[in-house]
């Protein structure tokens, strides 16, 4: 596979939109960050989109595949702010399927991290995990259990940031549900 990036005017990289795409493989990769709140001072507003709007506007079908993870941002946050939020992308999610049923959606759960304070630490990281969990409980959507993967691991220190092969093995395990063999 050899993706090309599409370079936006004006887009940033940390936080998008990013667009790849490789033809000979007929894959189109796109990337965005999800709406507020954002806490990265360098995101662009007028690229900033709820992720249950940003799925609004997915056509859905057999070849598509969306990737949902949505956790660290909202640490600083009431659950009950997050748990809102994630309402809101489940209904997305399910008017996703009731246009177009064959389509795969990924949600990626929260891992574990550095911090021993509340919003920077793995306590209130896990609370939002167990709600994220909650209100896509019964869903036909993928799991990737990144909090287990993380968890399970002693060889990296935690990090909101996981290790580049702990993130390699969170995508084998995301792609498995692609291209199954």
């Amino acid at each position: 596979m050899n993706l090309t990036e599409t370079q936006i005017p004006e887009a940033i990289s940390w936080t998008g939109p990013l667009f790849a795409s490789d033809p000979v493989y007929n894959i189109t990769v796109s990337y965005r960050s999800h709406g507020p709140p954002v806490r990265c001072p360098w995101t662009r507003t007028p690229f900033i989109k709820y992720v249950a709007n940003a799925i609004d506007e997915i056509k859905g079908g057999p070849n598509v595949v969306v990737g949902i993870t949505m956790w660290a941002h909202f640490t600083s946050y009431p659950v009950e702010v997050y748990m809102k939020r994630m309402e809101a992308v489940r209904a997305a999610v399910e008017r996703l399927f009731h246009r177009s049923p064959e389509t795969l959606v990924v949600i990626k759960s929260a891992n574990t991290r550095e911090g021993d304070t509340i919003t920077a630490g793995d306590w209130h990281a896990y609370k939002l995990d167990l709600v994220m969990r909650e209100v896509f409980r019964g869903m036909n959507v993928v799991l990737v259990d990144a909090w287990e993967m993380t968890n399970a691991q002693h060889w990296h220190k935690d990090d909101i940031h996981p290790a580049e092969d702990i993130v390699t093995q969170e995508l084998e395990y995301f792609c498995s549900f692609i291209c199954p063999l």
